[in-house]
């Protein structure tokens, strides 16, 4: 069977267009249309769907049909509610984009997609990750900013393949104590928290974000992120900066402003002789 591409994509259309065939990707990005048709679901050769950028707010059971399906972008829209039968797309691989809606609540079921590489859920309502959230072993990308957790289970330590982690603009204190069990992640936006200690531990990290936290101390055991490039902690309580960051040879950015800096430490020239990018205020 052969299988067409639908695009109708900023034409300003009120209602799906019309489905007279089989379709192996469809998108209707930036629109204004409310509903998805009862046809839509019946399209299960699909592997690409983006409806972003339009009015939906229901994502109807059916969509298990579309067990094919390997990218969705349901991004910037009106969604509440994502249904349990999400968990039947375990095809879907590329990425899952749930960005900028209205979504309180992730279902169990989600945690299925262990196949799963990039996971969108900023900007929404959701306050907790679901328990069995280590069971999506595929996660190499995680984008969780703009929302309201405090808290992340246990078994997120189990997302060994994850790279890439944003969690800003939450209401975090802490991290699981085994976090520094994901031992591939290179990145870390914690910005916009409420840690009031560095919380990493992960030896391949590159970059690490903190800003605007309730950080008072940078522990000497900072030196043993190896990798360690660019560490941002603007906005916090720091007072004195450890010598051992002097040992971070790779380190390439150091952002210190908005901080209780008391004192301009002797070494820091060499710091940025070696081509360090600093940025710091001092309070005198």
């Amino acid at each position: 069977m052969a299988f067409n591409i639908l695009k109708a994509e900023g034409l300003n259309l009120n209602r799906f267009p019309q489905l007279n065939e089989s379709y192996s990707e469809i998108s209707i990005y930036n629109n204004n249309i409310e509903c998805l048709p009862d046809a839509l679901w019946k399209q299960t050769g699909l592997k690409i769907l983006n409806v972003s950028s339009n009015k939906i707010s229901l994502i109807h059971p059916d969509i298990a049909n579309l067990i094919k399906l390997e990218m969705i972008d349901f991004g910037h829209n009106q969604i509440a509610e994502i249904p349990e039968s999400i968990g039947n797309l375990r095809h879907l691989w590329s990425f899952l984009y749930l960005h900028d809606n209205k979504i309180k609540k992730l279902p169990n079921e989600i945690t299925l997609l262990s196949n799963l590489e990039y996971l969108n859920i900023s900007q929404n309502l959701i306050k907790k990750f679901p328990d069995e959230i280590g069971n999506m072993t595929g996660l190499k990308e995680l984008k969780a900013q703009i929302n309201q957790f405090n808290i992340l289970p246990d078994s997120f330590c189990n997302l060994t393949r994850l790279q890439e982690i944003n969690l800003a603009n939450n209401k975090l204190t802490v991290l699981p104590p085994k976090f520094s069990k994901l031992s591939s992640l290179r990145a870390l936006c914690l910005d916009n928290n409420e840690f009031r200690q560095i919380p990493v531990n992960n030896p391949e990290l590159r970059e690490i974000q903190l800003r605007n936290n309730k950080i008072d101390k940078i522990p000497k055991e900072i030196a043993n992120l190896y990798k360690l490039r660019k560490l941002d902690l603007r906005g916090n309580q720091i007072t004195t900066i450890p010598k051992e960051i002097l040992e971070k040879d790779q380190l390439e950015r150091l952002d210190l402003r908005w901080n209780a800096l008391e004192r301009k430490p002797g070494w820091l020239s060499k710091l940025k002789d070696r081509g360090c990018l600093v940025w710091m205020l001092w309070k005198f």
